[in-house]
């Protein structure tokens, strides 16, 4: 009973110490994919469509110190031709919001009125319903 006594009291004070021995290695960059669901507007084509893509990449995640690498990929092939993902990796939690912070920043002095956001807004929401899922991953790296 008491080496059962012994063990649990170690087992308690391990468990509630900050200890480096618990800190896990970094399991890899984190990855925030965004779905949104495509419209096929009349009035749209996919090369304006692409090049608006093209153009916020740009300005927003090609000049964003803390974007490690972006994708914007579309429906190819398969049941759903809707999906169009935004792939942004950064290399921490932390970075997800700074990440972010940093697009908005960089959107408006890409597009530096409000006039030429809106207009900047208008043509690229045509595109989309308004639908979308957010989903955070982290990249599995081996120990």
């Amino acid at each position: 009973m008491k080496s059962l006594f012994v063990v649990l009291l170690l087992v308690t004070a391990f468990a509630l110490l900050d200890n480096p021995v618990k800190a896990q290695a970094d399991q890899g960059n984190i990855f925030v994919i965004t779905n949104f669901e495509r419209a096929f507007p009349n009035d749209g084509t996919q090369r304006e469509l692409d090049s608006l893509t093209a153009l916020y990449a740009e300005n927003c995640f090609a000049k964003n110190e803390y974007i490690v690498s972006y994708k914007v990929i579309r429906h190819f092939w398969g049941h759903n031709n809707r999906d169009f993902l935004q792939i942004v990796e950064v290399k921490s939690w932390e970075d997800v919001e700074k990440a972010n912070s940093r697009i908005n920043e960089l959107f408006r002095e890409a597009w530096s009125t409000p006039e030429a956001r809106k207009k900047f807004n208008d043509a690229n929401n045509k595109y989309f319903t308004g639908k979308h899922s957010d989903e955070i991953y982290q990249e599995a790296v081996a120990p």
